[in-house]
């Protein structure tokens, strides 16, 4: 789905809970492992200013966030729909696995000293 005309906004999550387990193995397989997708109650300002609270889905571009954190989002020019900004590195799956791979070769070569 395309958001043309959404507005950039930070939201606040509220609550969580895991509202399906995506298979990882394949089609019915029973091998893999399971990743919890969440669905998250999410605090924001609507783009009129009026303070809101909409249900936002996690979606496999983006990780898991916890409760009390900040987080990017996409607003209609309404404010009845909000999506999470899976486009920024603070949320995006591989931005984030990418950063947590420099900071694990990083703390390597402090702890061998090269």
């Amino acid at each position: 789905m395309f958001h043309h005309n959404w507005v950039k906004t930070t939201g606040r999550v509220i609550d969580s809970r895991i509202r399906k387990m995506l298979n990882t193995g394949g089609d019915h397989s029973l091998e893999g492992s399971y990743l919890p997708m969440h669905s998250y109650i999410i605090e924001f300002r609507t783009p009129d200013g009026e303070l809101t609270k909409l249900e936002v889905e996690q979606h496999i571009e983006t990780v898991a966030v916890n409760v009390g954190s900040h987080v990017p989002l996409l607003v209609s020019p309404d404010g009845t729909k909000a999506v999470f900004d899976h486009k920024d590195p603070s949320i995006n799956v591989i931005a984030v696995n990418r950063a947590n791979e420099q900071a694990d070769a990083e703390r390597f070569r402090r702890q061998l000293g090269t």
